[in-house]
């Protein structure tokens, strides 16, 4: 049962906090605390966001997401005899290259249960395996590397992985685009971008699309002549990127003016805040035209209340999945708990061994499907920039058996 955001704030049990020397919660005090302690369930989590880098724009709508999620489960009365879940959630803004331990130490100083990481950044995978030392459940919206998901206990993926993803961008370019041969572009020195280059290539092969060849963008965007002389030279059918927004859109542009004619896809990184009309040029031309990127899927009819809540809280509506990948991982949390024999690490993560399905309101359905398998069955979308807009173009499943 959904109720309005404001509704939501006054339970106080959402805080963003920043870590310094060590993370406090914003608990709600007095008789409404106490009224909760009586009548529901709580579990402190923690989802943490580096605040600058190539991703930061795309984990604060991670963050923003789950906050709406939480303030609305927090908002729900008890209902056919079924004690609520209270979360209570920070938001830990931390530094690219913050200390995992340090978080953790933190984190464990405020008897926090359930760690949501942080989304394409190499904190992540660093993260992951400090909180599994320290006991917690972790949940992982972004998957780039599936290994994790098999070599930790008590991780568990919320969306699709990186391979899944790739396969969708080189099936969409060899069925529909009839490519042949592709360009791989990554970002130099970026995790995210080793993981999904990778991944891209391995997509192409089993495409039968010839990778002709490969290169790494600096920072800044540096030598982009050059580089569109190397791809005019082999001449690729498309450009494969794994190369975050905004720099990708504004690599995009300048390849465009140095006469690359490729069509490009690009993965999910270019799925957050674009700007359209930032690469117009002229009335009636922009250089991101027809892009075709990845997306973690779209929203359902039932994300009306969700969208109304979005706008009032951050002053205007979510574009991109990463608000709704957020959104959609507290969800996957509270339906783990509402399972569990107890709230701890031990017991959310029996609910998952178990398994579950969440119904999907932000984005497509995520389901669990217990006997051994950690990857979700969940979908992953392709978009399209059109005439200045984000344009759906379908959804296709992703998941289990492999993972």
């Amino acid at each position: 049962m959904y109720r309005s955001f404001r509704r939501a704030v006054c339970l106080g049990l959402v805080s963003t906090v920043a870590l310094a020397i060590c993370v406090t919660a914003g608990d709600a005090r007095g008789s409404v605390q106490a009224e909760q302690g009586a009548s529901s369930r709580q579990l402190r989590v923690a989802i943490v966001i580096p605040t600058s880098g190539p991703f930061g724009i795309h984990n604060r709508l991670i963050g923003n997401g789950a906050t709406i999620a939480a303030n609305e489960i927090n908002a729900q009365r008890m209902a056919k005899g079924r004690v609520p879940i209270r979360l209570k959630l920070n938001v830990v803004t931390v530094k690219p290259t913050a200390s995992p331990k340090r978080i953790l130490r933190a984190l464990r100083r405020a008897s926090t249960r359930v760690l949501i990481l942080p989304c394409n950044v190499e904190l992540q995978e660093s993260l992951a395996h400090a909180a599994t030392k320290a006991g917690l459940l972790t949940l992982s919206p972004c998957n780039s590397d599936s290994k994790s998901a098999k070599n930790l206990p008590r991780y568990w993926p919320t969306g699709p992985t990186g391979a899944a993803e790739a396969a969708q961008l080189a099936f969409y370019a060899q069925s529909y685009a009839h490519a042949k041969t592709a360009f791989v572009l990554g970002a130099a020195g970026s995790w995210y971008a080793r993981q999904m280059t990778s991944e891209l290539r391995a997509a192409a092969t089993r495409n039968k699309i010839r990778v002709v060849g490969q290169a790494s963008v600096p920072a800044g965007s540096q030598g982009i002549a050059a580089l569109a002389r190397r791809i005019r030279k082999v001449d690729p059918a498309v450009v494969f990127a794994a190369v975050p927004s905004p720099a990708v859109e504004s690599i995009i542009t300048q390849l465009r003016n140095w006469k690359v004619g490729a069509a490009f896809y690009v993965t999910d990184g270019m799925d957050a805040a674009i700007n359209f009309l930032q690469y117009r040029d002229g009335p009636y031309n922009s250089s991101i035209e027809d892009v075709v990127f990845a997306t973690f899927g779209f929203p359902r009819p039932a994300s009306g209340q969700f969208f109304r809540d979005y706008a009032e809280a951050y002053g205007k509506q979510p574009v991109g999945s990463f608000p709704g990948l957020g959104y959609e991982t507290v969800h996957v949390l509270e339906t783990a708990a509402q399972r569990a024999g107890s709230l701890t690490p031990t017991g959310l993560n029996a609910s998952f061994v178990k398994g579950f399905t969440v119904k999907g309101v932000a984005l497509e359905d995520i389901s669990y499907q217990g006997r051994g398998h950690r990857q979700p069955l969940t979908s992953v979308g392709l978009a399209q920039v059109i005439r200045d807009a984000y344009v759906p173009l379908f959804t296709s499943p992703a998941g289990h058996p492999s993972g």
